[in-house]
């Protein structure tokens, strides 16, 4: 078998119930094909290189499964069909994945960190947009907790 890493970008617009509709269907065809889904990767929406259809942003996605081939012109033709999808790019990750098992263990480890990774960027976030918050409200703010000050102010010696 091979293992083949799928891009696809989203219209930004789209609606919420679209993204399970579309990753549905990119998993029923590798299905269908007898192929094996390793995982999926959300990138969230990013600015676009350039701009596509008048969008300058897009939700990115990427899929890494394992099959034959015959999945990847189902796929794209589907990609084409559906208004929804801006653009999306195939790639040929591995030639010839020896143990699949071994392949789905590895895929599964993977999934495993980008969760947490996805997990502590999104606390990263939150806690950013409460220190906006609480800027906008005139509060005192310190934007690093855990980390030394970035500038020194030598106060101390011009008193």
């Amino acid at each position: 078998m091979r293992e083949y890493e799928f891009v696809y970008v989203i219209q930004p617009d789209a609606t919420p119930e679209r993204e399970p509709e579309l990753h549905q269907r990119i998993d029923q065809v590798v299905v269908d094909q007898s192929g094996r889904f390793l995982l999926r990767d959300d990138w969230g929406k990013r600015r676009l290189a350039y701009e596509i259809k008048k969008f300058q942003k897009g939700h990115y996605f990427q899929v890494n499964f394992l099959g034959s081939g015959k999945e990847i012109g189902e796929i794209e033709r589907l990609m084409r069909l559906d208004a929804d999808i801006l653009r999306y790019l195939s790639v040929l990750a591995n030639d010839e994945v020896a143990d699949v098992e071994t392949r789905v263990v590895e895929a599964a480890k993977q999934a495993a960190e980008q969760a947490q990774r996805r997990a502590e960027r999104e606390a990263e976030r939150a806690a950013r947009e409460e220190r906006e918050k609480e800027r906008e409200r005139g509060l005192p703010v310190s934007d690093d907790d855990d980390e030394e000050p970035r500038f020194r102010a030598d106060d101390e010696d011009e008193e």
